[in-house]
Formats: structure tokens, C-alpha cells, sequence
């Protein structure tokens, strides 16, 4: 079982047993896998102050985030997010109120190198999730 962060609080409904803690988070253990991904492209956000590009991660049900002024990079990655959510995110007139009414409530970390490289697939269309 992993140790418990003081002051820290786990996900709504979420049960430590199958949870880790990684950047001060829980964060999913046993359904992400770390060496797969199945990115669609990249959407730009020039309407966003907040938000540079967002991109979903069908693999691992997950939303790649880059943010705008990060001299760093690196982006977060929104844990087990349904597409649904994903499609409403895009629809968002303004991204950074939809991160934190709506997507702040999943389970979230920075990305890795190796995700913030991962390649996308041009099987999946950046209009179709519009």
C-alpha cells in the first residue's frame, strides 16, 4: 500500500490500494502504461492565454496538456479522462476555467520526456474531436 502524503487528500471515490503518489498527487497505478501511448495530434489553442496545445492519449485515456509563458516545456498529464470530457474541453470557450472547474477534478502530474515526445497518430483526426 502506498504511503500517504500528510495533509493529503485522495481522489473522490478513489482507494489507496490502488494508487501511488507521484508529484504531491495520487495518481493511477495499475491503468496507465508509461511505454505506451496512442496519441492523437496536437490542437493548438491561440484563443487560450492559458493553454498552448492539448492532445488525448486514446491508450491510456489521458489529456496532454501544454501550457503558454512555461519556459520549462513540460506540459501535465489529466489521468483517465473519458473522450467525452476531452471533446468538451476542446468545445471550451475558455480553457483554463474548463481546467479548473472540470478537468482539476482527475487525478494529474507532470509529463514525462518520453510522453511529451510521443509521437501522434494520423489515424486520429484533430477535427474529429471537435
Amino acid at each position: 500500500m502506498p504511503e500517504r502524503v500528510k495533509g493529503m487528500k485522495a481522489a473522490k471515490g478513489a482507494t489507496t490500494a490502488t494508487k501511488k503518489v507521484w508529484a504531491g498527487r495520487y495518481v493511477h497505478d495499475e491503468a496507465y502504461d508509461e511505454e505506451r501511448h496512442d496519441c492523437g495530434p496536437w490542437i493548438l489553442t491561440p484563443e487560450s492565454s492559458r493553454v498552448r496545445a492539448i492532445r488525448y492519449d486514446y491508450q491510456n485515456r489521458a489529456v496532454q496538456v501544454l501550457w503558454n509563458g512555461r519556459s520549462d516545456s513540460r506540459g501535465y498529464i489529466y489521468l483517465d479522462v473519458p473522450y467525452e470530457r476531452f471533446r468538451s474541453f476542446i468545445r471550451a470557450r475558455s480553457k483554463g476555467r474548463y481546467i479548473n472547474s472540470a478537468m482539476n477534478s482527475f487525478d494529474y502530474r507532470p509529463m514525462t520526456p518520453d510522453e511529451l515526445d510521443a509521437p501522434s497518430d494520423d489515424k486520429h483526426s484533430a477535427m474529429g474531436a471537435a
